[in-house]
């Protein structure tokens, strides 16, 4: 029996190999790695944001805004007792005045507030001629990019880029973002409790600013995700796909319109006066037709006459006939902002197409004919619009635009504070595991999905990040690549 001798060191080629410890892996930095999603997300982020704010506060006091810088145009003096005339003796101040143009629309209003009537110039164009409704006298004209509230609306959708829909993809891209922006700032919010303590303990610059900001961004981020997804129905590409999906082999996505045959949107947004777009279900609805031969056209007092025979709210939008089988579209809807019950009430909104010739309904259509989707639209953008709970929506809606005016000026003063003589971006230092995390690749995925132009400047961003930030040496140390 051979006894092996102790002590002795084991033959490096023939002895048993020594047990290899493993690598430990290595702690991925969650807090970091989220807050350097949370501060380049913010570089698409805050310009966009930041915009969308001011004019979409803009927009929800169009009707003040607009007034204010034209006094005696668009309001009036209200005699005492005084009642509004019948907009077909409105109609004929406007025919005296302008003979040579024919009357597209008309939007009768509440209170001190002027009548609006669309008219149509050679060159293919409108303006709008404001009447006074109790005295039937004009009170001025205005094409619709004179209007603050116009110029608002127009930003707020396309950035005035609206050539080939770059203005609205830029738009849509950064409310995709935002949508990551408030997720990754709600999980660093929790996570960077003890940070923000410490930092405001040893009383670091910005750390008071950096308290602010977290706090205000936390109802923010909440508001941000139910503003940003229920203005997604108007954007380009996920609107576009989302109408495509809810109406499915082209059916309709409304009911059927007795007498329907073909879409109102388009007709809407030539004849309202403004570069505001139909709203997304009336926009999307079915549109009557007359029969022709008639002996005479009936007028517009007959026409809403009619409508409010219905039960349709009143005040009204009311389209004339297009055509000689053109009708009457007299519309009690949630965006004209005129005073209809239908602004905060949107089950409410209906529209009713009368025959030019006979005043018969020749169709009809309301809230309780949308589906589930276009009902839900259609309340998702009464709250985005600050009109869905009156005065209440308006007042949340003002604070939470003034909120989000804080979180983009702050956040860059806070990155200037941090930044202090570094160089770069000094963007914080951390890797998001991308590839090493099952959960966190599968929500990229689906967010990409539901989100199509984010999934597509996530790709370009990771393909740049791997093949050209991390391989150049310079451009690495700028953009403090971990």
């Amino acid at each position: 029996m051979t006894t092996a001798r102790t002590g002795a060191p084991a033959d490096a080629s023939t002895g048993p190999e020594a047990p290899r410890t493993p690598p430990r892996r290595r702690k991925t930095n969650w807090y970091g790695a989220l807050w350097r999603w949370h501060f380049y997300g913010s570089v698409l982020v805050i310009p966009v944001l930041f915009v969308l704010a001011v004019t979409g506060m803009t927009y929800m006091f169009r009707a003040e805004v607009d007034a204010f810088t034209y006094p005696g145009v668009l309001t009036v003096n209200v005699p005492e007792g005084g009642e509004r005339q019948a907009l077909s003796a409105q109609e004929g101040a406007v025919k005296e005045a302008f003979p040579d143009r024919p009357i597209l629309s008309v939007v009768d209003q509440r209170g001190d507030r002027a009548t609006v009537f669309v008219t149509a110039l050679e060159d293919g164009s409108s303006v709008n001629v404001y009447v006074d409704p109790y005295t039937s006298t004009v009170t001025g004209e205005l094409r619709p990019d004179q209007l603050i509230s116009d110029w608002a609306e127009r930003i707020h959708g396309d950035l005035l880029l609206g050539e080939e829909g770059v203005g609205d993809r830029i738009v849509e891209l950064g409310a995709s973002w935002a949508i990551v922006l408030t997720i990754t700032g709600l999980i660093i919010f929790f996570l960077g409790r003890r940070p923000r303590r410490t930092a405001r303990a040893k009383g670091i610059r910005g750390a008071r600013l950096r308290g602010w900001h977290a706090i205000a961004g936390l109802p923010v981020g909440l508001g941000i995700l139910l503003l940003v997804v229920s203005g997604l129905p108007w954007t380009g590409v996920w609107g576009s796909v989302a109408q495509q999906l809810a109406t499915g082999n082209g059916a309709s996505l409304w009911a059927d319109d007795p007498g329907g045959k073909s879409t109102i949107g388009e007709l809407i947004e030539r004849t309202n006066g403004s570069s505001a777009e139909a709203g997304w279900a009336i926009g999307g609805g079915p549109l009557g037709s007359s029969e022709a031969g008639g002996a005479s056209r009936i007028s517009i007092d007959d026409a809403v006459a009619v409508a409010r025979a219905q039960g349709a709210p009143e005040p009204y939008s009311v389209i004339y006939p297009d055509g000689e089988t053109g009708v009457f579209s007299v519309m009690s809807s949630q965006w004209n902002d005129n005073g209809n019950p239908a602004e905060s009430e949107v089950s409410l909104e209906r529209t009713v197409h009368v025959d030019q010739y006979s005043g018969k309904v020749v169709g009809e259509y309301g809230y309780d004919d949308y589906s589930v989707a276009a009902q839900v639209v259609s309340q998702g953008i009464a709250v985005h619009e600050g009109r869905r709970l009156g005065t209440i929506n308006t007042v949340l809606s003002t604070l939470f635009c003034l909120a989000v005016i804080f979180m983009c000026v702050s956040a860059p003063i806070m990155w200037w504070t941090r930044r202090g003589t570094a160089s770069g971006m000094a963007a914080p230092r951390a890797k998001l595991p991308v590839w090493g995390s099952r959960l966190l690749l599968v929500a990229l995925v689906a967010l990409g999905i539901f989100l199509p132009l984010f999934g597509l400047s996530l790709l370009v961003i990771l393909a740049l990040d791997q093949f050209l930030i991390r391989r150049i040496p310079r451009m690495r140390k700028f953009f403090g690549s971990a």
